[in-house]
């Protein structure tokens, strides 16, 4: 599996464990979705809306453009069900432009602008790979608020995905 396969295939797992949180997600009441907690991100709510509006600005940079973002935690939709609609469409967005990449494109440095400004020099692979552990990490935090709940853990190892694929 070369490099562009093997984070495409991350991807796709990335994708797999968003959906299993928000199938648990999607029964909430808007109460516990909207809560304030005791949390880096302080809602479930404002965690999905981060998620999105980072891969938004990661392919933005990614594709060489500029973001509109100003802020960690835009809400860009209060309703779960379309925020998810838009979720999986920009992952499928991410999922479509890096299959078209070529090589060089895929390894290619591009300078890409933070929230706030700041810039980093990165290439396309690695910002595949910042995406999916940013996601693992998002979805830790959601975790720690499901717990607050109280809601059991979520499995969502890469093993558990392998074995998904099986059925």
């Amino acid at each position: 599996m070369n490099n562009k396969e093997y984070l495409l295939n991350l991807l796709n797992y990335n994708s797999w464990a968003n959906d299993e949180f928000f199938k648990v997600i999607i029964k909430l009441s808007s109460e516990e979705i909207n809560k304030q907690r005791k949390s880096f991100m302080n809602s479930i709510r404002n965690s999905l809306n981060h998620l999105l509006v980072i891969d938004k600005v990661w392919l933005t940079n990614m594709k060489k453009e500029k973001h509109t973002f100003d802020n960690l935690q835009t809400i860009l939709y209060e309703n779960m069900e379309q925020l998810w609609k838009e979720k999986k469409k920009e992952e499928q967005l991410i999922k479509n432009y890096v299959e078209n990449l070529s090589d060089k494109e895929f390894e290619e440095i591009v300078e890409c602008e933070l929230i706030g400004g700041n810039k980093v020099l990165i290439s396309r692979s690695m910002i595949i790979t910042h995406l999916v552990m940013h996601g693992g990490y998002h979805r830790g935090i959601i975790a720690e608020m499901f717990g607050q709940i109280p809601l059991p853990p979520i499995a969502q190892d890469i093993t558990t995905w392998e074995k998904s694929k099986l059925k």
